[in-house]
């Protein structure tokens, strides 16, 4: 069940597939799930360097560092994973809705 707020709007209820859905993706998609979380780290830091940001061993927001500011394959683990999840839930969504089917485009 995913969590809800009250807003000024009415209630709001974020909307994102299980840990079940997002595990079919990787199982039968890991290729895509695995390349959308490469350009999701790409687009980030692309838009951090436009920022002025830099590569810092530490991160230092005043002084715009970031230890992430890496190419993909030379992130950790943990931010593999972050990136990887996002990747999940988009092709999870792609799947559930029928625009692409296991094995390639519907």
């Amino acid at each position: 069940m995913n969590p809800s707020i009250d807003t000024p709007h009415g209630p709001y209820t974020p909307q994102v597939p299980g840990r079940k859905d997002m595990a079919r993706a990787t199982e039968l998609l890991s290729d895509a799930v695995e390349a959308i979380a490469r350009v999701n780290h790409d687009v980030w830091a692309a838009k951090r360097i436009a920022e002025g940001w830099r590569y810092g061993p530490q991160r230092d927001d005043t002084g715009k560092l970031h230890p992430d500011l890496v190419a993909y394959e030379h992130l950790n683990e943990g931010e593999k994973a972050y990136d990887r999840e996002t990747a999940q839930v988009i092709v999870a969504e792609l799947l559930r809705r029928g625009l692409i089917k296991p094995g390639g485009m519907a």
